[in-house]
């Protein structure tokens, strides 16, 4: 099919905004949010402000790109991380009068999300330091690279407090790393988390630590040290606790996040979530550009006693009040098959402010009251766009494993198709995280042109309980690949795929899998590798998170070299005889791009079917957060291939 015949085409989600973020003024009377559109070959991120019962809203006038954006305890400025001519710092705006202006120092680069001293009079965030090299490197630290940053040996970050005069304070705390600010509700002390490595295996493994820091004298105090995973944290304002969304001594890379209260000092630490099932924080594998949008907002503390969190449950993200004392309780307040994502709740009314999205629409806000009733849609910010497009049919999938474990997946398709379909089984990344009710523009893309998804979470997703994690611990390929199996038998039985006509796809995770798969069974038409992983030797020595296959495979490659091997699908790919394509971002840190050369060439070697993407400017998260470039160009290979060899 030529691109002009596509019902959909690969740069068709350029039609598409995306919401990233959004808070309740302190009276609750109106929103700021930050959405993105595509203007011509730019991607812009505007602030917008508006009263809950015509949001957006306004934009605010600012010439370049906002993030995180913050209110005033007196409600009458906004503090927002801006870039402006490739610098970003902290800007100002005043709601009244519209004017915004730049409050961190001209030429330092500053992070967020900002936050707000009680008394309104300085503002907590990030300050990104790096020494710029002209000539050749001399190298010193074994891990020297991060994804999505590049060399990080002269990286720092330190904490910041910005006067609403401009006056600048940088805090000496001691380590690499600090990021994350929060006032304590009296002011008198900053949380961070902190890590004395620029590198993103830091936040994987247990290298952050959660500190204070004294504001008067700067005694920094460790309050979770060594072994923790730490994905949000925050101040219970009506007492001195602090609470987390982490993990710790989890034999899993990426645990599965529990609840916690803990003193400022360390003492009293107590897990309120110890049985629930759902993952406090939402692990949905997606492809829109928001992956920091679920990042920055999974948990808020504003009442006594209780927390609202993002809870993913099976392949839905659902929002829960958890109790911080007395018996373990938490309530179920905003679900559905859907994903939403809590983002501020209303300081007087309790009112809860969120994301929704699934698998037919990208992030739209909600309101709801504090019981999570009365749900009242706030925007519509692709009601027109979508409304033009091929309307999708969604099967719910129950199954078993051949072992008997229980199973659930989703079949998308158009919703004009009947019977049997030409069928891509999506793999999602991680592996420990999830598919699910969340919105895919791929999805959309394959479907519209006649090409049904099978999606699935299989043994190791989150979502179900760590005993289903851990289920797949050590053994990525041959654990989980009787489950992929079932799935597709599933949908067969159900007489949603054609048996003949099967297609295997997947990104990072997904892309080892889809090796894997295609080097044990030819039941395959063809194949999409993204992003994968195909040898855990070249990965613990090229990647730039190696203590993760030491703490997956139980040793590095010198230690266990036959487990390396034969976990690693690199080895079986001289069996394959699916078509296959590599796709691979050239900036790729994470799985570099060795992982897909070594694979290509070896199915050259045997004469099967392949070829080689090489996509410019796209690191591993890149087929949502890279170049505009970078996105088109992902979804016209993948589709291509599939109208090619499916």
């Amino acid at each position: 099919m030529s691109q002009s015949e596509r019902i959909l085409t690969s740069d068709s989600l350029f039609a598409l905004r995306f919401l990233h973020d959004a808070q309740f003024s302190p009276d609750s009377a109106q929103v700021v949010s930050v959405v993105s559109d595509i203007e011509g070959e730019t991607e812009r991120f505007r602030l917008f402000l508006g009263a809950c019962d015509a949001l957006p809203g306004a934009p605010i006038e600012f010439d370049g790109d906002a993030a995180t954006p913050r209110w005033s305890p007196d409600g009458t400025q906004i503090a927002f991380i801006g870039t402006l001519n490739g610098a970003t710092g902290l800007w100002l705006v005043d709601v009244a009068g519209g004017a915004t202006r730049r409050l961190s120092v001209d030429g330092e680069q500053i992070q967020g999300p900002p936050c707000w001293s009680p008394d309104g009079t300085r503002i907590a965030c990030t300050r990104v330091t790096r020494v710029v090299s002209t000539g050749p490197r001399r190298v010193t630290e074994r891990i020297f690279r991060s994804e999505g940053i590049g060399i990080v040996d002269d990286l720092r970050m330190d904490l910041q407090l910005i006067a609403l005069d401009g006056t600048v304070e940088t805090l000496d705390l001691g380590r690499k790393v600090a990021t994350l600010p929060q006032f304590s509700p009296d002011g008198a002390q900053l949380l961070f988390q902190a890590s004395d490595a620029a590198v993103g295996e830091a936040s994987l493994i247990g290298g952050l630590t959660l500190c204070t820091v004294a504001l008067s004298g700067g005694a920094v105090t460790e309050v979770l040290g060594e072994g923790w995973f730490i994905a949000a944290s925050a101040w219970d304002p009506h007492s001195s606790r602090i609470v987390v969304a982490g993990d710790r001594n989890s034999a899993l890379i990426v645990p599965k996040t529990k609840l916690w209260v803990v003193n400022p000092d360390g003492s009293g630490l107590a897990c309120r979530t110890l049985g629930q099932t759902g993952n406090v924080g939402f692990r949905t594998h997606h492809d829109m550009p928001t992956w920091m949008t679920s990042q920055d907002n999974m948990l808020r503390v504003v009442e006594p006693g209780h927390a609202y969190a993002t809870v993913l449950i099976r392949g839905a993200a659902e929002i829960h009040r958890i109790a911080l004392d007395g018996t373990e309780q938490s309530t179920p307040l905003v679900t559905g098959p859907r994903a939403c994502l809590i983002l501020d709740v209303a300081r007087e009314s309790g009112s809860l402010l969120y994301a929704v999205s699934d698998l037919h629409t990208p992030w739209d806000l909600y309101r709801a009251n504090k019981h999570g009733k009365a749900e009242e849609r706030l925007t519509h910010l692709n009601e027109a766009v979508l409304a033009s497009w091929p309307k999708l049919a969604v099967t719910h999938l129950e199954y078993e494993a051949a072992d008997g474990l229980a199973l659930e997946g989703w079949h998308v398709a158009g919703a004009d198709k009947t019977g049997p379909q030409p069928t891509v089984m999506f793999i999602h990344g991680g592996p420990y995280i999830a598919t699910g009710h969340t919105f895919r523009f791929d999805f959309h893309l394959l479907a519209a042109n006649g090409y049904s998804v099978l999606a699935s979470n299989f043994r190791g997703s989150s979502g179900y309980g760590e005993p289903f994690m851990l289920a797949m611990i050590g053994d990525w390929g041959s654990r989980a690949y009787g489950d992929h199996m079932a799935a597709i038998d599933a949908a067969i039985s159900k007489g949603l795929a054609d048996p003949d006509r099967l297609g295997v796809w997947g990104a990072s995770h997904g892309g080892f899998a889809t090796c894997w798969l295609v080097s044990h069974t030819d039941r395959f038409k063809a194949g999409v590798a993204e992003s994968a992983a195909t040898n855990f030797v070249s990965l613990y020595y090229l990647s730039d998170a190696p203590e993760l296959f030491v703490k997956e495979l139980g040793g590095r490659p010198d230690q266990v070299p036959d487990i390396y091997r034969s976990r690693s699908p690199l080895t079986y790919a001289h069996k394959c005889t699916t078509p296959t394509l590599m796709l691979h971002g050239e900036e790729d840190l994470r799985c570099p791009i060795a992982e897909a050369e070594q694979f290509f060439r070896a199915l050259k070697d045997v004469g099967c079917t392949t070829e080689l993407v090489r996509v410019a400017g796209m690191d591993h998260m890149g087929d949502s957060m890279g170049p505009l470039s970078a996105r088109v160009e992902q979804n016209e290979a993948l589709l291509d291939w599939f109208e090619r060899y499916l």
